[in-house]
């Protein structure tokens, strides 16, 4: 059965309304002033309030406001039913949230169909609450689904990652560490330059992929022990493209980026480098962080082919070559954080 609360300090203007309200199937609950009906609101679920102007202790006019700018009740229809007709008091009333006003005394008739509008108006708001509650709801939840999802693939992108970067290690001859150390000193640079802890964290994991096209590279090149003569290195320096080509397919922030190193780390600040001959600003600044700390660590590291070169060496040729092979901003922020990376390295040593 549909409630209505019917506020009103006047007895006998409760049990006419009251008696009204009853023959039209309607439960009745009654307050004497608007202090009273906000309790019973607290603990009666209405579908209607009826609300005179003029009454003790708290009036219609503050009852009401207080109902409208509650988000619990606001949605109530509420009906003004009062003496006072005049168009301040009207317009008042209207302005505080009342969706109807009536003047004392009504048409029994034009009462009845007032009601029964605001109720079936009550009532398509509340449905409208319930559907927008239960939408949110569903939303909320699949958004966790997909959240829960993203950070699957996410996860399995990293794991990928991972795998292939031992995969390159292996078929290079590499120091088992090298690919994960650059990751990781790629990351330190990254954050001194101001990217995010998000964007840092793609850098650690997208970097050791910056030499994954070797693999299409034949092993009479790739693992010969002494320098390559020209076809060679041309050959060579395929890989780069290769290793585009193989993340360029997908769109995901991570491989994006994994495609965009293994592009551009062999690009140098002259413009000289392979293999799009890119210049200065022009080199994506992943690709230019990279293009820095594969050099170091790989000097630092013993090949099948040359020796490890002392730490005075190694960045005698990384300063050396600031202007020139590498970016000069990245090479001021590598030696300005060389303990960092060399934490790294520390951390990080050959198995």
């Amino acid at each position: 059965m549909q409630s209505i609360l019917l506020c009103d300090d006047e007895l006998m203007n409760r049990k006419v309304a009251s008696k009204i309200l009853k023959k039209e199937g309607f439960e009745v609950i009654e307050a004497v002033n608007g202090k009273e009906a906000i309790s019973l609101l607290q603990h009666n679920k209405v579908d209607l309030i009826l609300m005179d102007l003029m009454m003790p202790v708290m009036d219609g006019y503050e009852a009401t406001k207080i109902i409208k700018s509650d988000e619990e009740l606001s949605w109530i229809p509420l009906i003004v039913i009062s003496a006072l007709s005049d168009k301040d008091s009207i317009k008042k009333g209207l302005e505080l949230g009342a969706n109807e006003y009536i003047t004392k005394p009504f048409d029994i008739i034009e009462f009845r169909l007032r009601v029964k509008n605001a109720v079936q108006l009550g009532a398509y708001q509340s449905m409208l609450r319930d559907n927008k509650s239960l939408l949110e709801a569903e939303v909320s939840k699949k958004t966790k689904e997909l959240q829960t999802a993203l950070q699957e693939i996410q996860q399995h992108e990293k794991d990928i990652l991972a795998i292939l970067g031992k995969v390159v290690d292996v078929r290079d001859n590499e120091t088992s560490a090298h690919t994960v150390r650059v990751g990781h000193m790629a990351a330190v640079i990254a954050q001194k330059l101001g990217y995010s802890q998000d964007y840092c964290d793609l850098m650690r994991v997208a970097a050791p992929m910056h030499d994954i096209g070797k693999i299409a590279i034949p092993d009479n090149i790739l693992l010969k022990p002494g320098k390559l003569d020209e076809d060679e290195f041309e050959i060579m320096k395929q890989h780069a493209q290769i290793g585009a080509e193989i993340f360029g397919q997908t769109t995901t922030p991570l491989l994006e980026l994994a495609s965009q190193i293994a592009n551009t780390h062999h690009e140098k600040y002259n413009g000289l480098g392979y293999p799009n001959g890119l210049k200065g600003d022009e080199i994506p600044m992943s690709g230019a962080i990279v293009s820095v700390v594969d050099v170091f660590d790989a000097l630092l590291s013993s090949r099948p082919y040359k020796k490890a070169f002392s730490m005075e060496k190694t960045l005698e040729i990384i300063q050396e070559s600031s202007g020139s092979n590498f970016n000069p901003k990245i090479v001021d922020l590598f030696m300005e954080n060389l303990d960092a990376i060399l934490d790294v390295r520390e951390q990080l040593q050959d198995a």
